[in-house]
């Protein structure tokens, strides 16, 4: 059994916490909170083992956290994935959402704009999907030369009953591009105006 500590804590969604692997500064161990049903955690696990076979080397950088598997730990069953951190600092990475709501990023709109275009072709040529690109699922990775790339980290699947998306390049591209929409990110002025609104829902919540 692998022994969580609570020092050990990096952030949490909705549903799950992150935590630093105690034996393994590389990677994470993600754990469901009590009250989140266990299909639903299960649910990109799925999706996890159904990509697991995709040549990575085909990919032009690890656009996702890749899935290790289960460990038992003292919080309950674990999930393992990749720790993504920046090659500058060897720190842990700063996800989009951070930058964004940063007062003096050193990222220009410009660049994290590039960036998300590059992620967008990556889930259109490999057809991988993410049910929730907003910016708080994704990874900023500063690179040793100072540029970025995005990583997802969170909401990667997606529940189609019939997936042309897996077949069909013209369908991949379609699904990709209104996941984006949904989740605003098709701009990144979008994807600020959203979390302005999220954070004045927020604070007016009784």
């Amino acid at each position: 059994m692998i022994i969580i500590n609570d020092e050990d804590y990096i952030a949490e969604g909705f549903a799950r916490k992150c935590y630093l692997h105690p034996d393994n500064n590389q990677l994470c161990i993600k754990i469901g909170k009590p009250e989140v049903e266990e299909v639903h955690l299960y649910k990109e696990i799925k999706y996890y083992e159904k990509i697991s076979k995709k040549d990575k080397n085909k990919f032009d950088y690890p656009f996702y956290a890749m899935y290790h598997g289960t460990v038992d730990t003292n919080y309950g069953e674990g999930f393992v994935y990749d720790l993504v951190k920046d090659e500058t600092t060897l720190k842990i990475s700063k996800t989009l959402l951070d930058y964004l709501l940063m007062d003096d990023s050193p990222f220009s709109d410009d660049q994290l704009f590039e960036a998300v275009q590059r992620l967008k072709h990556q889930m259109i040529k490999h057809r991988v999907f993410v049910g929730d690109c907003r910016a708080r699922n994704i990874c900023c990775q500063v690179l040793k030369d100072g540029s970025i790339q995005l990583v997802i980290i969170d909401g990667i699947g997606h529940r189609d009953f019939l997936p042309l998306a897996d077949w069909f390049g013209y369908f991949a591209k379609k699904k990709v591009e209104r996941r984006l929409v949904k989740s605003r990110l098709q701009s990144i002025e979008a994807q600020r105006e959203y979390i302005k609104e999220v954070r004045i829902q927020y604070d007016t919540t009784p």
